[in-house]
């Protein structure tokens, strides 16, 4: 297997067809053909369906498909790092980052980084935390900015301030629900007590932050589904499933008509941000200098 035969591979699923690949590619057909033989050969699968008209991908396929952009994009990042270490800081930063930080503070910390390192460029990901981390562990970026919990084993951090302002910054939870949940509570604040019973919905990263502070109010939450996106769990308090459990700034992205939004106090479960990098990866010299606006 050669990093040219993924990248042919790579052609042939977006394009669905090899002629079509060819083409993109600007080769003829017949090597290209020859070249995904040699890999179904190699692997001993089948990468592909084939019919008079198409091709179609299979389960193999979808799986080596995943892993050839992971290889070629840390075979990319690899190169791209060694050429930068020791140099003039210069190149491209790949970031991936939570909406909130993305839409606040970042930008606030390009503009300051590109007036001292006008030579850098930057790549920006958004999505949720889980997606940043997959990002990062794929080495698809260079660094990424999430919220807590996460694993500190595995990552270099430094927090994030969003509110330079503020001595301490943090995002507060939550509870989204439509109004009959809150049994005519007109407060924009709910205690975390009131909670008890509740169908709640929520993010399996706050699991454990979530059952802990209800144990610590006497009493064990009523957890009807944990999922991996925000966004489900305001769709199943806006279908009147449930109470949904999320950091008010995810919910304030969120947010609609339907449903109301009151922090949680009494106690208050609040989430800080950080900027993470792999302990086991070696970053250039200008992603380095980027982590240093964060100190």
């Amino acid at each position: 297997m050669t990093l040219k035969q993924l990248e042919y591979f790579l052609a042939i699923a977006e394009a669905g067809h090899i002629t079509a690949a060819a083409k993109n590619l600007n080769i003829s057909q017949p090597p290209l053909s020859l070249q995904l033989k040699a890999l179904e050969d190699e692997f001993g699968v089948q990468l592909f369906e084939r019919d008079k008209r198409n091709l179609t991908i299979t389960h193999e396929g979808l799986i080596l498909q995943q892993r050839a952009r992971e290889i070629l994009n840390l075979v990319n990042a690899t190169v791209r790092d060694l050429q930068n270490l020791g140099a003039e800081a210069k190149g491209t930063i790949r970031i991936a980052t939570i909406v909130s930080v993305c839409n606040s503070l970042l930008p606030e910390k390009i503009m300051a980084f590109n007036k001292t390192h006008p030579q850098v460029d930057f790549q920006v990901f958004e999505g949720s935390s889980n997606h940043v981390l997959n990002l990062l562990n794929a080495g698809s970026v260079d660094v990424g900015i999430i919220r807590e919990p996460f694993n500190t084993s595995l990552y270099h951090s430094r927090f994030v301030r969003e509110d330079e302002s503020k001595d301490e910054d943090t995002d507060y939870f939550a509870a989204i629900a439509l109004p009959s949940f809150f049994d005519g509570l007109q407060e924009d604040t709910i205690p975390l007590a009131a909670l008890k019973g509740k169908p709640l919905i929520i993010h399996r990263r706050y699991h454990d932050l979530l059952v802990n502070a209800c144990r610590q109010r006497g009493f064990s939450p009523n957890i009807i589904c944990q999922n991996t996106e925000i966004s489900s769990s305001v769709s199943w308090a806006e279908a009147g499933i449930g109470v949904a459990i999320a950091s008010y700034t995810a919910s304030q992205q969120l947010k609609n008509d339907k449903v109301m939004i009151k922090k949680i106090v009494q106690p208050s479960i609040n989430t800080k941000s950080f900027l993470v990098w792999r302990k086991d990866t070696n970053i250039a010299n200008v992603v380095k200098k980027f982590t240093q606006l964060f100190e």
